[in-house]
């Protein structure tokens, strides 16, 4: 120990008798602080509006437009008014798509997004019967910086939000207007079934004139014996009556429509089974890529499971209700079928409740589980299919069934007028001669009362069903919907799902997140520094040290790098709370895990040029350097080369930036303990290295020194 007192001593005073020593000690304590605080500064925060909103990007429209319903629509144009008004993003718009494209091949512009001239008819194509899918051509220059086009990736963020606004205002806009269109030209829904609904009521009214005309006919003949004095004028006017019922019979069947237009109810479940069809298919397709691999799946549970299960529990609702309206209106086909698919949902939702984070356990558990989903889905979707196939036909067959019982019943009116007719002259010619022939005609007569009661009922039924269908909820709410909620549409077809992000662990900027691995590099530099410019080897006299021991050489020089790497801690943690301003949760074991850098850093290039000189300064090197592209500074470890990934448990920076990370974003369990003691591990380790192979490596290391030396070139 008397040993290491003196050499501590000795090289104090050394050090304090020279100026130069002095400077040249404060620049290996301040300059690596230099570059951690720098370097934190620079990364503050590039991906601010303040920053970013400097990177040029140029826009180009070239969209014609597209024609609908007498309306010109332009989606480019309304998407360059939303770029406009967006400052994420040093955005530049021009008119010509070659001077955009030249500026990024010249480095003037980072990159250029053009809108082609046919991007408002693809956007617009699904309402001609045929889906298209709008492309933008974004070109970006690479070249020009490492870091920008990673910070141009928030473009195609920007324009993946300004394009759901152009649309919403396009599809909003153009619902509106077409809703107006619709009304100008007496094409409202409750308006039509109304109309329907009247038509109806005049028929039966009609009936019921014709109704009264023959039961007066048929009271006739109670009165026998006025008919056979006074039979040439009731024969006349019995022929004027069924004269009359043959033209109200012609009337009614004038009034009743040749067609049925359904095209508003179908558009209403079309919109329903493409809304079913498309969420299915989205949530088919995230189960099906969660299936693959548990690290997807357990991804998916964390982050998507919660809003989709809210979607299936929506589209529950959507089809019960459906059902519900068919079920109502008499459309019990289509509403079993809507039935079924709830049933299906519901039971998906419960499948869904089910899953939960997957490890090897449970795996094959979740596994069933989804496969149990997508067999539902696959189910639903093929009843989706099934309806949109039967739609058509269900609706025409309900309402061109009653039409055809109200045409039935107007042509056996009209046969039982013919048979009247045929009364009439059995009665002209022997009405003097039989009380038979009255009694034919009363029966004739009564015939055609009943008959003439049937079609009256039919209409007032099928005048029943029209205004039910004029006044019924679900023709109010396509009705309002087209009108008044056509933004809610549109926003919804663009945006239908909204993600709420739940921060764990939040670090307000960039340079908070990047500065345990500015600081961990700084220390590691500023320790190899002190290597080049302080000997490790103890030079002094056998009259002032007597005696030295190896571990004694070995400590007592060590102490002065102790200080210089205690010092260097010191002065770059309190920097980067104070001078650089990082957000630190626990700024006091911040400092204390940069002083146990300092620590073990200084201790393990300290062994490693003890043990083999100038061979371990190389090796140092080559460990910083390691642990910079693969430490997880920067990227993450699971996306580096297998050597990195393999080598990763054994890197000191891995270990002294989780600490530090600690520190700046919250503690979790023990790893701060956890990661100190292993960094301790590490001194440990050096230590013994250092001691161990110092004199094996002597050999070895004056053969490296003797060839340097021959060389006349190498120092």
């Amino acid at each position: 120990m008397r040993n290491v007192l003196n050499i501590i001593v000795h090289d104090f005073k050394r050090l304090t008798s020279s100026v130069v020593a002095l400077v040249i000690l404060m620049g290996i304590i301040v300059v690596p602080c230099l570059f951690a605080w720098f370097n934190s500064l620079s990364n503050d925060d590039p991906f601010k509006p303040q920053s970013t909103g400097r990177i040029p990007v140029a826009v180009v429209s070239e969209d014609e437009g597209t024609e609908m319903i007498g309306m010109n629509i332009n989606v480019g144009e309304k998407f360059i008014d939303a770029v406009n008004g967006n400052d994420m993003i040093g955005w530049d718009i021009l008119k010509n798509k070659e001077k955009a494209i030249e500026g990024v091949y010249a480095g003037d512009y980072y990159a250029a997004v053009i809108v082609p001239e046919d991007f408002s008819e693809n956007v617009l194509s699904f309402s001609k019967g045929e889906m298209k899918h709008p492309k933008i051509i974004f070109y970006e220059n690479e070249k020009k910086n490492a870091i920008a086009p990673k910070i141009t990736g928030k473009v195609r963020e920007v324009l993946e939000q300004e394009i759901d606004r152009a649309f919403v205002d396009t599809i909003g806009s153009y619902i509106t207007e077409a809703a107006n269109a619709a009304k100008a030209a007496g094409l409202d829904p409750e308006d039509a079934f109304g109309d329907l609904s009247d038509r109806m009521t005049d028929l039966s009214a009609d009936l019921e004139s014709a109704l009264v005309m023959i039961r007066g006919a048929a009271g006739l003949s109670d009165a026998a014996g006025n008919l056979l004095k006074a039979s040439d004028n009731l024969i006349g006017s019995s022929e004027n009556t069924i004269e009359l019922g043959e033209q109200l019979l012609e009337s009614a069947e004038g009034r009743i429509p040749e067609e049925v237009d359904t095209s508003s109810v179908q558009a209403v479940i079309d919109a329903i089974t493409s809304a079913l069809s498309d969420d299915l298919d989205r949530i088919d397709s995230n189960l099906s890529s969660a299936e693959e691999r548990m690290d997807a799946y357990n991804q998916y549970v964390q982050n998507d499971l919660e809003n989709q299960m809210k979607l299936v529990a929506t589209m529950k609702n959507s089809t019960d209700r459906a059902a519900n309206k068919l079920s109502d209106m008499g459309f019990t086909g289509l509403a079993s079928r809507f039935a079924r698919i709830s049933d299906k949902l519901d039971h998906i939702y419960d499948l869904m409740d089910e899953l939960v984070e997957a490890d090897d356990s449970n795996w094959n558990t979740m596994k069933g589980y989804i496969d149990d989903i997508l067999s539902d889905i696959a189910f639903a979707e093929d009843s989706i299919v099934k309806i949109e196939a039967d739609v058509d036909d269900e609706l025409d067959k309900k309402l061109e069934q009653v039409i055809d019982d109200a045409r039935k019943s107007i042509s056996k009116t009209r046969n039982s007028l013919s048979g009247v007719y045929g009364d009439m002259d059995l009665l002209e010619n022997a009405l003097s001669k039989s009380d038979k022939a009255l009694k034919s005609m009363k029966g004739g007569l009564n015939g055609t009362v009943y008959t003439l009661t049937s079609l009256q009922n039919g209409a007032r039924n099928l005048a029943q069903l029209f205004d039910n269908l004029s006044g019924s909820d679900m023709v109010k709410d396509v009705n309002h919907l087209m009108t008044n909620d056509a933004a809610v549409i549109a926003e919804n077809m663009a945006t239908p799902i909204k993600m709420n992000t739940e921060e764990v662990y939040p670090i307000r900027n960039f340079g908070s997140v990047m500065a345990p691995f500015y600081l961990v590099i700084a220390q590691w530099i500023g320790a190899m520094f002190a290597a080049v410019m302080i000997h490790v080897q103890v030079k002094r006299r056998e009259d002032e040290l007597g005696g030295m021991k190896l571990h004694e050489a070995f400590f007592g020089r060590y102490r002065l790098f102790l200080m210089i790497g205690l010092a260097q801690a010191l002065l770059v943690s309190i920097g980067e709370l104070l001078y650089v301003g990082i957000q630190c949760l626990h700024p006091l074991l911040f400092i204390l895990a940069a002083l146990v850098n300092g620590l073990i850093f200084t201790l393990i290039v300290y062994s490693l040029i003890f043990a083999l000189e100038n061979i371990g300064l190389a090796v140092g090197v080559i460990f910083m350097i390691l642990q910079v592209a693969g430490g997880g500074g920067t990227f993450p470890v699971e996306v580096l080369p297998a050597p990195f990934r393999a080598l990763f448990p054994f890197m000191p920076f891995r270990y002294a930036m989780d600490a530090m990370r600690e520190c700046i974003g919250g503690m979790y369990d023990h790893t701060y303990i956890k990661c100190l003691g292993i960094l301790i591990l590490f001194g440990l380790a050096a230590i013994a290295f250092g001691l161990l192979l110092h004199k094996p490596m002597r050999g070895i290391i004056e053969k490296v020194e003797e060839s340097k030396r021959e060389s006349d070139v190498m120092l």
